[in-house]
């Protein structure tokens, strides 16, 4: 994927109608096996209680930390980009053609929420389970106060400054947004396209653009407080920041030899972090993020590539990618989903 390369990571799904509410959670877990589809995203609502989305519409849900899941049917085979947790217990999933649902009462039912747009939407983060901010295709970047219940758009930073060569053909409100992360309440990161970098101290309503020493894409961003916190990005980029995003520096990142990987997002608990990317990249470290080693993965997973990843406020977590790929970590270990 190049820096031109102007489509979000996805793939191809199709279009149905919806009606609100949908029912249809399935009661009985579904067999390993039956976790084929690519899978974008993860979420975790409590230390055991997970959500997973993909292609075609699919919605998996864990209540022992990934051992086993079952299907919840939101009624439409429309890919889903992300999932987010709110500290309520809601449930949002978006994703394709500005597409998305909620969930209030743990995936039993669904009702499509009304964005305002039909761009494909990549992230969404909730600082309050009030207030979320979701992004995407071509500059899309929209904004709510009520749950996701309605949205208003908002206006990309006024100081966003694309690189030379990038400004004669791309227009600054056009760049595509791949991921937001909210830290607190106020403080919050969405990163995209050409390197750009945006914060907020107010909860979303304004942002402002940050230089991030790159002008190649950025896919994951997140801060582990106000001022520490992580970019990943195409050719094997890793970005750190210590002063809350007023400087960035670059990461060492043990790649393979004779490759050259994309890095699609990064999660950290504590001291134990890990970056996922593209054809089996899974980096892993133990001390914050000062430094990082390549986890070895069994030869069957080599070429996969990883999308989601999610920790909980524990030791566990979940990695998530193509052809339903799932790992569960604790600690710094990690071992694929039984049954694959």
């Amino acid at each position: 994927m190049t820096p031109l390369t102007r489509m979000p990571f996805v793939l191809a799904a199709a279009w149905c109608a919806l009606s609100a509410p949908v029912f249809g959670a399935d009661a009985a877990p579904v067999p390993r096996s039956e976790i084929r589809q690519n899978l974008f995203s993860a979420c975790f609502a409590s230390d055991k209680n997970a959500w997973v989305v993909g292609e075609l519409g699919r919605i998996y849900h864990t209540t022992d930390g990934g051992e086993t899941f079952s299907r919840s049917n939101a009624g439409t085979r429309v890919a889903f980009l992300h999932v987010a947790c709110l500290t309520d217990g809601t449930v949002v999933v978006i994703g394709q053609k500005g597409l998305a649902m909620r969930s209030r009462d743990q995936g039993q039912t669904w009702e499509k929420l009304e964005t305002g747009t039909n761009r494909d939407l990549l992230s969404v983060d909730f600082s309050t389970p009030q207030v979320g901010v979701a992004v995407g295709d071509f500059g899309t970047m929209i904004r709510t106060e009520d749950g996701g219940q309605s949205w208003t758009s908002v206006p990309l930073p006024a100081d966003l400054v694309l690189p030379e060569d990038i400004a004669e053909i791309v227009q600054p409100g056009d760049v595509l947004l791949y991921d937001i992360h909210f830290v607190t309440p106020e403080k919050g990161w969405v990163v995209g396209e050409f390197g750009v970098i945006f914060a907020t101290a107010d909860g979303g309503k304004t942002w402002s653009a940050q230089k991030s020493l790159v002008e190649t894409t950025l896919f994951g961003v997140q801060f582990a407080d106000e001022n520490n916190g992580f970019a990943t990005g195409i050719d094997e980029v890793l970005l750190r920041t210590s002063d809350g995003g007023q400087t960035w520096e670059t990461v060492r990142v043990p790649g393979r030899e004779g490759f050259v990987l994309g890095l699609y997002d990064v999660a950290m608990q504590g001291e134990i972090g890990w970056v996922i990317g593209d054809s089996g990249m899974l980096l892993r470290t133990t001390d914050g993020g000062a430094t990082w080693e390549r986890a070895d993965l069994p030869i069957k997973l080599a070429g996969n590539w990883f999308r989601g990843i999610a920790l909980n406020q524990g030791t566990g977590g979940l990695i998530v990618g193509s052809d339903g790929m799932i790992l569960v970590t604790e600690g710094a270990q990690f071992r694929e989903l039984a049954g694959s």
